[in-house]
C-alpha cells in the first residue's frame, strides 16, 4: 500500500504550506479516509481539496500531492449562485437550473476549450449528490470576477452558474495539476459526512 505523507502530521492540523498557508488538517483526514474507503481513489496522489464552510474571499481551495506533503496551489474558488449571492455557501443541489455548486467526490476528466477558455470537464461520483455533474456542465474553470480585488475589497467574489471557478491566472495550473490519472476533487463542509465506501 502506498505510503502517504501526511498521515504522520495531518491529524495534528500541522501540514508544509504553500505560501504561509497550511491545509486543513480536517481535509487531509477526509482525504485519507475516502482513499482507504474508495477503490476508485486507489493509488491517486493529487487531492483538490475545496472548504465551502469558508467565505468565497478567503483562498479555500488546495492542491495537494498526497506522497510528498507539498501543497502545490491555494486558491480562491466561486460558488454558484443558487448556493448564495453572499460570500457565504449555503444552498446545495444536483439538480439542473438550481445554479447550485454540488458537494462530493469528483474525478477530473478532459480539458477543453469553451465559452470560458481552458476548461476542465469533471465526473461526479456520489448518486443523488453530484452526479448530474456532467448533465449540468459543471466544470473548472476561470471568470474574471474571482480575483484579490473582490476578496479584499468587496469581500465576496462573483457567482458562477454551480461550476468550481477560479482566478484567471490560475486555470492553467489547476488544469495541468488535475488532468491526470492520479488526481481527485473533494468538496465539502466541516462536518459533512463522506462518501460511502465502493
Amino acid at each position: 500500500m502506498r505510503r502517504f505523507f501526511f498521515l504522520t502530521v495531518a491529524l495534528g492540523g500541522i501540514f508544509t504550506s504553500y505560501g504561509q498557508s497550511l491545509v486543513p488538517g480536517f481535509l487531509l483526514q477526509q482525504a485519507t479516509t475516502l482513499i482507504a474507503q474508495d477503490s476508485r481513489l486507489h493509488n491517486r496522489t493529487v487531492a483538490c481539496l475545496v472548504d465551502f464552510s469558508k467565505p468565497s474571499y478567503e483562498k479555500r481551495l488546495w492542491i495537494v500531492n498526497l506522497t510528498n506533503g507539498e501543497c502545490l496551489l491555494h486558491t480562491w474558488v466561486a460558488h454558484g449562485r443558487g448556493t448564495g449571492r453572499a460570500a457565504e455557501a449555503k444552498t446545495f443541489s444536483n439538480q439542473a437550473g438550481t445554479y447550485c455548486s454540488s458537494l462530493g467526490l469528483f474525478l477530473p476528466k478532459e480539458q477543453f476549450n469553451g465559452k470560458h477558455g481552458l476548461s476542465l470537464r469533471l465526473a461526479g461520483l456520489e448518486p443523488g449528490v453530484n452526479d448530474n455533474a456532467e448533465v449540468r456542465g459543471i466544470i473548472f474553470h476561470a471568470a474574471p470576477y474571482v480575483n484579490l480585488y473582490n476578496a479584499t475589497v468587496n469581500k465576496r467574489q462573483g457567482n458562477s452558474q454551480g461550476c468550481f471557478v477560479v482566478p484567471e491566472s490560475d486555470i492553467k495550473k489547476v488544469v495541468q495539476l488535475l488532468e491526470n490519472p492520479n488526481a481527485f476533487i473533494w468538496a465539502t463542509q466541516t462536518e459533512r459526512p463522506l462518501a460511502a465506501s465502493q
